[in-house]
């Protein structure tokens, strides 16, 4: 599957395999989704709909995420979801677009 590269609005392009801004991490201490090449830029969700990469500040809120069973990432009642360029926040309605897989590249995840 694609992911997300670091700009300011995170985008969805082809896979490359060189980690960098395509390795991403739930940390389970602060449920933020942080971006694995340097820890220091989160998902932060800046309205109903939009999601932008901004610095992590570790006080929840507009970048608290909650993984549910069936892949979901949740912020306040709303899924992170793509229109397979863009990301973007959306009503959660079990769609493909809003279940996202996570697995472990490194053998040091963030907890």
């Amino acid at each position: 599957k694609q992911w997300v590269s670091t700009q300011s609005t995170g985008g969805l392009y082809a896979c490359h395999s060189q980690g960098g801004s395509q390795y991403w991490q739930f940390d389970k201490k602060t449920s933020e989704i942080k971006q694995s090449q340097n820890y220091v830029h989160c998902l932060d969700a800046v309205s109903d709909s939009q999601i932008q990469i901004a610095n992590c500040h570790g006080q929840g809120g507009n970048q608290k995420w909650t993984l549910t069973k069936v892949g979901e990432l949740k912020v306040g009642d709303n899924c992170l979801d793509h229109d397979s360029t863009f990301l973007k926040l959306s009503p959660c309605n079990g769609s493909p677009n809003q279940r996202w897989q996570w697995g472990f590249v490194f053998q040091h995840p963030v907890d």
